[in-house]
């Protein structure tokens, strides 16, 4: 649910809208699959690294390994809404609001192993794993992860950095603003 009007971030003075319903509960899909898919080797990667284990008509999933100090940088999910279940380790969202003064900064927390944290479309947010320790989660897109616009805070506003957008859901990403920093292209799905 987003925000109040009044205290939704904007992006290019908009302010963030949500997208079309889900077919199906990417929290509850993400709760249910998160046991059951493994990765042999995941946590041995020295980058932040992704693999498809499922996509269906109604959903993606996607297993992300997270090397210590793994980040992927403010971004939305398009139209898509989603889920983030910790499989092992320790992940910090941080996401931004506005506070009572309308001052925007970026709101942390932690999602510790076992949590599943779901959002809506144009949900923003960074990830990182802090932890000296590997990190493991499962992300659950509806519809399918096919675009994502990425973010920085400048003053009192988000601005958009980059475009992103996948025509086939494969996790391979076109960027519409030129060439961008090769870990914003690494950090394309998350």
């Amino acid at each position: 649910m987003l925000p109040p009007a009044s205290r939704r971030p904007t992006v290019a003075g908009t302010a963030i809208a949500s997208g079309r319903r889900p077919r199906v509960n990417p929290s509850e899909v993400a709760s249910r699959l998160a046991p059951a898919v493994h990765w042999p080797g995941a946590l041995d990667n020295e980058s932040r690294s992704w693999r498809l284990m499922a996509r269906t008509a109604d959903f993606d999933a996607w297993l992300i390994g997270w090397p210590r100090g793994g980040k992927v940088e403010l971004h939305d999910h398009g139209a898509s809404t989603g889920a983030v279940s910790v499989i092992s380790g320790v992940l910090v969202e941080a996401v931004p609001r506005r506070d009572d003064t309308g001052q925007l900064s970026l709101v942390r927390h932690e999602l510790q192993a076992g949590a599943t944290l779901g959002f809506g479309a144009g949900h923003i947010h960074d990830v990182t794993n802090e932890s000296d320790e590997h990190a493991l989660s499962l992300h659950v897109y509806s519809p399918a992860l096919t675009s994502m616009t990425f973010y920085e805070l400048s003053g009192d506003q988000l601005v958009v950095r980059d475009v992103a957008w996948s025509a086939d859901g494969s996790g391979e990403f076109e960027h519409a603003m030129g060439e961008v920093a090769a870990g914003v292209r690494a950090a394309a799905v998350h």
